[in-house]
């Protein structure tokens, strides 16, 4: 082990870096020197400055989250409610189709019905052998006049009126047939008024359904909810009418939301003047269809048995027992009609209005982020709307003509366009939200829904000012 030197000792021990002065005059110093240092020292501050920025950036990011889930909450509610509007207002077009398509079916029913009486009655065979035997009478004669193709045509005569006698006479049987099995059904359906009064099911099951599917479809909009979300509930999808009503609702009983009129209707101040014009417009169309019939059956004989003359026979009996159906049914089978757009008395178009209809989608507001330092200013919940309308579309172009001089003509397809309910073609399609009474049915609390929402009043505003805070 070695030993210290003393001489090193005492260096150790005298030099300034090492001796300790009770001195104050040098504590005064000493300290006045560590302040410089501390005032000079740049170590650490680093450290307030990343505090500070990131407590900006958790403050920046906590707005970038409120924002972007407000957005995206308003874009699928926005979505919630065009496809609940346009999907309950299909509903709306299938129901108005549904009534149409039961117009013709009641027309041709009572067609058929006359068609099948005549088969099951027989009218007008026994008259054909009468005018065969006037033919085989002028048989002989034109054989022996002296004319090359008048002796064939006698000749021919006799070897042919069998054959049309024989075709009446299967025709008669297989009609006869047909008419045991089917006059009976189609006599019942009008004995008893089945189609008026599936007609009658319709007009009233239909808001119901056009609602429910409006509310469905805004429920499947939810999608899955976060945990955060899930206080908020599920999209509410309610259909409005232009009357301030949700469609299905209490209006229903004043003014139904098909604007159609059920001539049978005691009640409906319509009903009346609708009567004339349902009986005139179903008889025109049983009469139609009936020439239809008679067209397509008696073909064959319109080109084969022209002689027996039973063509027209049958056609003149057929329209008799029309007239007789049309006579029987004369206060009831009416068919539905379509609305007089000349009685709706709460708007400036009352036209358009009985075909106009607001979808609106409701949701609880969205729950912000670090709700202690972001808060939600709306009082009101979240609401997006869309407008649609019932309607007959034009039609559509399907191919094009050139003409010799080269220039193209448009051929449209051939639909009807006529706007009753005699048109099957009723289709539905999102509009411009115009609506004047759009302020008020977006206050107006949706109690067909099943639950209640703060909603934004609205009152002192129109349309107009409505229309200056959305692209709708």
């Amino acid at each position: 082990m070695s030993k210290r030197h003393p001489t090193s000792e005492a260096n150790r021990v005298s030099s300034p870096k090492f001796q300790v002065s009770s001195s104050p005059t040098w504590n005064l110093k000493l300290g006045t020197w560590n302040f410089v240092r501390l005032q000079a020292d740049e170590r650490g501050s680093i450290s307030f400055a990343t505090v500070f920025a990131l407590l900006l950036l958790t403050m920046l990011l906590g707005m970038v989250i409120n924002t972007g889930r407000q957005i995206d909450s308003k874009v699928k509610l926005q979505n919630a409610a065009d496809a609940s509007t346009y999907s309950s207002g299909i509903v709306l077009a299938r129901g108005m189709n549904s009534l149409a398509y039961s117009n013709h079916l009641l027309c041709e029913v009572m067609a058929m019905t006359a068609f099948l009486r005549e088969g099951r009655d027989r009218h007008a065979e026994p008259l054909v052998p009468e005018i065969l035997a006037a033919w085989n009478n002028i048989g002989p004669v034109l054989e022996q006049s002296g004319f090359e193709k008048f002796e064939i045509l006698g000749r021919a005569i006799p070897q042919k009126t069998p054959l049309e006698q024989n075709m009446v006479t299967a025709y008669g049987d297989w009609m006869a047939a047909a008419s045991e099995l089917i006059l009976p059904v189609v006599e019942e359906i009008l004995i008893t008024e089945a189609i008026p009064d599936f007609q009658r099911q319709v007009v009233q099951a239909t808001p119901t359904i056009a609602q429910t599917a409006a509310y469905e479809v805004g429920r499947r909009h939810t999608g899955n909810p976060s945990q955060r979300d899930q206080p908020r509930g599920p999209v509410v999808g309610v259909l409005w009418r232009m009357m301030v009503d949700p469609v299905g609702g209490g209006g229903e009983q004043m003014r139904g939301t098909l604007p159609a009129v059920d001539p049978a209707s005691d009640t409906d101040p319509e009903a009346v003047q609708a009567r004339s014009r349902a009986i005139s417009q179903r008889d025109a169309l049983a009469r139609h269809y009936l020439r239809l019939w008679n067209n397509v059956m008696m073909q064959p004989f319109d080109q084969h048995a022209k002689m027996s003359q039973f063509g027209r026979l049958w056609r003149g009996f057929t329209c008799g027992q029309l007239e007789r159906v049309i006579e029987e049914n004369s206060v009831r089978n009416f068919p539905h009609v379509i609305r007089n757009p000349s009685t709706a008395p709460y708007a400036e178009s009352p036209y358009l209005d009985d075909y106009q209809f607001v979808g609106v989608a409701y949701r609880r507001k969205v729950i912000p982020a670090a709700p202690r330092f972001f808060t939600n200013s709306l009082e009101s919940d979240n609401q997006a709307f869309a407008q649609g309308m019932l309607f007959i579309p034009h039609r559509r172009i399907v191919w094009y003509t050139i003409d010799p001089m080269g220039i193209r003509h448009p051929v449209r397809q051939g639909v009807p366009t006529h706007w009753d309910l005699w048109n099957q073609n009723w289709s539905f399609q999102l509009v411009p939200a115009t609506s004047p009474t759009l302020a008020e049915i977006l206050a107006a609390q949706p109690y067909t829904a099943g639950t209640s929402f703060t909603l934004p009043s609205l009152s002192s505003g129109d349309a107009a000012d409505l229309r200056r805070l959305t692209t709708h």
